[in-house]
């Protein structure tokens, strides 16, 4: 029966939520003495996208249409520091855009949920040092993170380290679809893997002596993840286990060393025995519980790496409820923030975004059916993401905004979609009251096909090894 729950409403005090982050939408990629990151090297990406470095204002106002509690964004690293070195003077025009924007929020009610990276490492530090393939590059961040908790953490009271460090260390690293398109060594994921963690703790550590004291915030790390089952309901043993080796190949990856054992799953260590780093007992002890909550990610680019790692007698599914159980089940029944949760529409969808309202309700009534019925402690849930953008390596092929961007307009107009309406009202809510419930309203395109699968997610056969 509770599968099928279609109504209720959250706990009193769940935080609603909507987020962005800065490569995709910010623009004025060089303005006002902003540095070159991997991803303006990457994508030689000089339009002005969202543009809402110059427009915020605009976004602020669309955060407060919808009515949300927090608004989660990233900041520029090299739009503070243009050549990522901490240690040098900041640039005055990015913090004081920044300081601006956090103070806008407060004075909106808007708590800002503030990410430190979000993928755009500057370009300088990839070519000095070869990005997070180096050792240094973690004590680079940790000074990086130092200024921000110093310069902006009196009035943040929930910071992300980073966001989805998985997709960084297999597509920046290993496939090369992300930036810095690093490819040819099979160790070189698992490498930048490691500093990514070890860049983390050592922000947590940071925050944790020098800064929760007095300005009493909260850090975690946004993880990605799939979720893996046996195809057809064959849950042999065998099947089963193979099934959450997949789950420790992406989330356990990262979420082990930090919720868990303070190392890496057994069986990824097994799988890539000479090739993943080791971490030593002392640092060990000094990884695990690096997190004050667990920050979870959910959308379209995971789901596309997790089907490549599926392996016969396995499917991947959009079921975000099994992968909060599991994060219960596996990490001691954390408090969960859902820190990215959407999907994407074709870059040729207007204001009428019926499938993403589709799914966005499905997996908001997920974390519903998360919340009652299997008593998962989540308490709080983002919609990914507040506007169109350039998607990074898809670039304008696909939107993925509450809020409609005409990009062939120098205006750059914020215009509410109908799931930025279906929001709004569900926020209001606090969920889907039985009496109450909103309605799905809108017209597919004139050229959609519907059919049947066993999956959202299944790809044609010869697809299946050329994702991962």
């Amino acid at each position: 029966l509770s599968t099928f729950l279609q109504t209720g409403v959250f706990p009193s005090g769940f935080l609603w939520g909507v987020g962005t982050a800065a490569f995709p939408t910010e623009g004025s990629w060089d303005a006002d003495g902003k540095g070159e990151s991997v991803w303006d090297c990457f994508t030689r990406h000089t339009d002005p996208s969202s543009n809402s470095y110059i427009q915020w204002e605009e976004d602020l106002e669309s955060v407060r249409y919808l009515g949300v509690n927090f608004y989660a964004f990233s900041l520029s690293w090299t739009r503070i520091f243009p050549d990522g070195n901490a240690k040098a003077h900041p640039n005055p025009a990015g913090v004081q855009h920044y300081r601006r924007l956090i103070g806008k929020l407060k004075e909106l009610q808007v708590e800002p949920v503030v990410t430190l990276f979000h993928w755009d490492f500057p370009q300088v530090l990839q070519e000095r040092f070869g990005g997070w393939l180096n050792r240094t590059t973690a004590d680079v961040f940790a000074d990086y993170a130092a200024f921000c908790f110093q310069t902006f953490g009196a009035e943040v009271r929930y910071w992300i380290t980073m966001h989805n460090p998985f997709l960084l260390a297999v597509q920046g690293y290993g496939t090369g679809a992300h930036a810095p398109g690093v490819t040819g060594d099979p160790a070189d994921p698992f490498i930048a893997a490691h500093n990514l963690l070890r860049a983390h703790a050592k922000a947590w550590h940071v925050y944790d002596k020098h800064f929760r004291p007095h300005q009493h915030g909260k850090v975690s790390i946004t993880l990605g993840s799939h979720w893996v089952e046996p195809l057809h309901a064959q849950a042999t043993p065998t099947n089963l286990e193979l099934c959450q080796k997949a789950m420790e190949a992406v989330i356990g990856w990262f979420a082990e060393p930090i919720y868990g054992s303070g190392d890496y799953p057994e069986s990824l260590k097994a799988s890539h025995r000479g090739v993943i780093p080791e971490f030593s007992v002392q640092e060990r002890l000094w990884m695990k519980g690096t997190a004050d909550f667990f920050s979870l990610a959910f959308g379209r680019e995971t789901q596309r790496v997790g089907q490549g790692l599926a392996r016969f007698g396995q499917t991947v599914k959009l079921d975000l409820r099994s992968i909060l159980v599991w994060v219960q089940q596996t990490y001691g029944d954390p408090q969960v923030l859902v820190a990215e949760s959407g999907w994407f529409s074709d870059a040729s969808v207007g204001v009428e975004d019926t499938v993403a309202i589709y799914l966005m309700k499905r997996f908001i009534m997920q974390v519903m059916q998360a919340v009652s019925v299997d008593a998962v402690r989540v308490f709080g849930y983002t919609a990914w993401s507040l506007l169109d953008g350039f998607e990074w390596n898809h670039g304008y092929s696909m939107r993925t905004g509450l809020f409609y961007i005409d990009f062939s307009k120098p205006e750059r107009h914020r215009v509410p979609k109908t799931s930025a309406h279906f929001y709004r009202r569900l926020v209001k809510d606090n969920g889907f009251p039985a009496e109450n419930t909103p309605r799905i309203e809108g017209r597919f395109p004139c050229d959609f096909q519907f059919g049947v699968s066993e999956s959202v997610l299944q790809v044609r056969e010869e697809e299946k090894h050329s994702v991962c």
